[in-house]
């Protein structure tokens, strides 16, 4: 299988993860009393929990899918890129 799809398909669930565990987060935060929007706390704390969990297992996989583009990055910031251009010129 291709990488590319697979670098897709891990980017939306990534988003996706997040933005409900923001949504979560922001209820339970805000939320104060025993039911947010028909739904229990208790509910809401282990949908919060688990989508955490399964956001600890997208990351590594998003990390080690992006390596390459990571240490590419980093070179970058370290100056790699300005020296290995002067050391063609020479």
């Amino acid at each position: 299988m291709k990488t590319q799809p697979l670098k897709a398909i891990l980017s939306t669930l990534l988003i996706l993860v997040f933005l409900f565990m923001l949504v979560t987060g922001a209820l339970l935060y805000f939320g104060k009393t025993g039911v947010v929007w028909g739904i229990s706390r208790y509910a809401l704390r282990e949908a919060h929990f688990w989508v955490a969990v399964s956001m600890c297992m997208l990351i590594p996989a998003h990390l080690l899918l992006n390596l390459r583009l990571y240490k590419s990055e980093l070179r970058t910031l370290r100056g790699g890129e300005k020296r290995e251009k002067r050391d063609k010129s020479k």
